[in-house]
């Protein structure tokens, strides 16, 4: 499990790539598993109620792997889905852990709301980063391009999961 842990840190300093991992079912299932129940654990962390936070994790990870499986699909790259995809959502759910401290800080009043909300952005950038490191060795593409392509698909989920699920 150590190794594991460690191939996900790493995957998010961008000094280890997706087929270093096997292709496997059950640690595509895990990562899965883990990544929304993390994200959960996000949501109900900034203050959603349970179910809503569950729900929203599950329509965010069905998002992710429908995209990757078309782009993939569409590039004649798809036996490389279950590498990308396990390497996604394990260094998803990396990022996601180190923001649920952040969340708590941006519940404070003054000086540390401001530092966890800068904190949050920063990490924000890096996993569009990371995602953009994952998706270069995904399709074979020069560093900058995927880490746009990263950021905006962070950006796009960003507006697709507040269209479909608003704010109250």
């Amino acid at each position: 499990m150590n190794k594991l842990i460690n191939y996900f840190v790493d995957l998010c300093l961008l000094r280890a790539a997706p087929q270093d991992l096997p292709a496997s079912s059950v640690l595509f299932r895990l990562t899965l598993l883990t990544n929304v129940l993390v994200g959960t654990l996000v949501g109900v962390g900034s203050r959603m109620n349970p179910l809503q936070a569950l729900g929203e994790s599950l329509f965010e990870v069905l998002l992710l792997l429908l995209v990757l499986h078309a782009a993939l699909r569409w590039q004649a790259r798809l036996a490389r889905f279950a590498q990308t995809a396990t390497a996604i959502l394990g260094s998803g759910t990396l990022t996601s852990l180190l923001a649920l401290p952040l969340l708590n800080l941006g519940a404070e009043a003054g000086e540390l709301a401001q530092l966890g909300g800068i904190l949050l952005l920063v990490l924000v950038v890096w996993s569009a980063v990371v995602l953009g490191h994952i998706l270069r060795h995904a399709f074979d593409l020069p560093f900058g391009q995927a880490v746009t392509l990263g950021v905006l698909y962070t950006l796009i989920s960003y507006v697709v999961m507040g269209a479909v699920f608003p704010l109250t």
